[in-house]
């Protein structure tokens, strides 16, 4: 839930790829995906986003925008309505 709520509110991330966070961060575009075992890779991802404001405020802009078009609570709604109306026709 916090990358989704750090991307409601417009923040970019860097997280690792496990799981389902490739899923909710685009690489490169919302955020920075990097190995969990990777300190380095990590860490070299934190400071690019500190020390390159402009790069930060896109991907701060399409984080939010993500969010909105695949995450909001609206949307989530509107996918589980297609989903049991799929159900029904069974």
């Amino acid at each position: 839930m916090t990358l989704l709520e750090a991307m409601s509110l417009g923040i970019p991330t860097v997280a690792t790829r496990v799981g389902g966070t490739p899923e909710i961060v685009a690489d490169g575009e919302t955020g920075i995906l990097t190995e969990s075992d990777n300190l380095d890779e990590f860490t070299g991802a934190l400071m690019l986003i500190l020390e390159q404001p402009a790069k930060r405020d896109r991907m701060a802009h399409q984080a939010k925008q993500r969010f909105s078009e695949r995450f909001s609570v609206a949307q989530m709604a509107e996918q589980y309505q297609r989903l049991y109306e799929a159900r029904a026709d069974y």
